[in-house]
């Protein structure tokens, strides 16, 4: 055999090795061996039959076929490289918690922590939010963190973070989730106020966001700075969906759940008065949040006493309450920013615009218009396109 075969046999076998690698690991995956697996294996097959067929005939090459096998050769030795990479770093299981190392802790709430995480196989990054449960076996508890999660599976928008996929093991909740290297709203807001030109940029993305769960009956209930992240690019996200709850327009619920300050005042009567509320309460918070960004403050923090703290949660809840008050309208906002802000304001939610209606309103109209405009709609890849797993919290 010559110098020519022998590189050929050695390809072979390297072909031979990976397509070896490729069934052990991919046979011991949960669930099996999937589909976007078989094919990489059967391409690397026939590359393999592609090379160990030119090796058998090497002698018969003359001319035209002595120039066209080393091309073949290299050809399929590439192809073969391509689908094994592809291969290792498709969509991994992400429940499958062994296959993630869990680093740092990024951030802290009331219901637990939460971690960055990198995958073993093929170094992608996600989010992890560890929630202890206090006993495992509380069937109704395990119920209700199982519908959280239920909702959150169902959403597919470049402005709602993405779930991944969760386990429950030793008592310890474990919900992967997109990771946003920025954080917060919240938190990016610790360096000041936004100016305006990004605050219309994070209102069109809450709002796009928005305007897709209220079409599908979905109120978020706590929109504020602290549960909307941000990407490396700018991309804006609804997150944290504890308090979500299938509801409509015409329909009323009576619960005061969110948060103080940015709640609207028909969520904190709601049990008081019993005429409960819907969907445009996630109005409201809306504007808080504009107010947020504008000022670094949290809304009502105008009324205050100078040089005092006011985080008391029953202060916003008090003022919303018991007056025909709006939180105070910043005055570094334009002519457009002030009349975003009065319409959701509004004390009487069934005279709020809509999350749709607002989207072409002329303080964001610019963004959804440029978004049209692009071949790429309005968000970047995601940080790490895992593949989503249904809601079942598994044990």
């Amino acid at each position: 055999m010559d110098a020519t075969a022998a590189r050929a046999a050695v390809a072979s076998t390297v072909a031979t090795v990976v397509l070896t690698h490729q069934l052990r690991k991919h046979s011991k995956r949960p669930g099996g061996v999937r589909a976007t697996h078989i094919i990489s294996i059967l391409v690397l097959g026939l590359s393999v039959a592609s090379i160990h067929y030119f090796t058998l005939h090497l002698d018969r090459l003359q001319g035209a076929g002595a120039i066209l096998y080393p091309i073949v050769i290299l050809i399929t030795s590439l192809w073969s490289s391509y689908c094994y990479v592809t291969a290792l770093s498709a969509e991994p299981s992400v429940v499958h918690w062994s296959q993630w190392k869990k680093g740092a802790c990024i951030g802290r709430g009331a219901f637990g922590q939460v971690y960055l995480a990198s995958n073993r196989l093929c170094g992608l990054f996600c989010a992890i939010k560890e929630i202890q449960i206090p006993d495992p076996d509380s069937k109704e508890q395990i119920k209700k963190l199982s519908s959280e999660i239920n909702f959150l599976c169902q959403f597919s928008h470049p402005n709602i973070v993405q779930y991944y996929g969760s386990n429950l093991i030793g008592g310890i909740l474990s919900i992967y989730m997109e990771y946003m290297s920025e954080g917060s709203i919240h938190r990016l807001l610790k360096d000041g106020p936004f100016n305006e030109d990004r605050i219309r940029h994070c209102t069109a993305q809450i709002l796009s966001g928005l305007a897709y769960l209220h079409e599908r009956k979905i109120a978020h209930r706590d929109i504020k700075g602290g549960n909307i992240l941000v990407g490396p690019n700018d991309e804006v996200k609804l997150a944290d969906f504890g308090l979500a709850k299938h509801i409509s327009y015409e329909a009323a619920i009576h619960s005061d759940k969110g948060t103080p300050f940015w709640m609207a005042p028909e969520v904190i009567t709601s049990k008081s008065s019993g005429s409960g509320y819907n969907l445009l309460a996630d109005i409201w918070s809306l504007g808080c949040t504009v107010i947020e960004m504008a000022t670094g403050e949290h809304p009502w923090h105008e009324h205050c006493r100078p040089g005092e703290p006011c985080h008391h949660p029953f202060a916003g809840m008090f003022r919303a309450a018991t007056s025909d008050d709006t939180p105070e309208i910043p005055e570094s906002l334009s002519e457009e920013g002030k009349d975003f802000l009065r319409k959701c304001l509004r004390r009487d939610p069934e005279s709020r615009p809509t999350a749709a209606q607002l989207m072409d309103h002329a303080f964001v109209r610019d963004y959804f218009a440029s978004v049209q405009g692009r071949s790429q709609p309005s968000s970047p890849p995601r940080s790490a396109p895992l593949r989503r797993r249904r809601g079942q919290i598994r044990i």
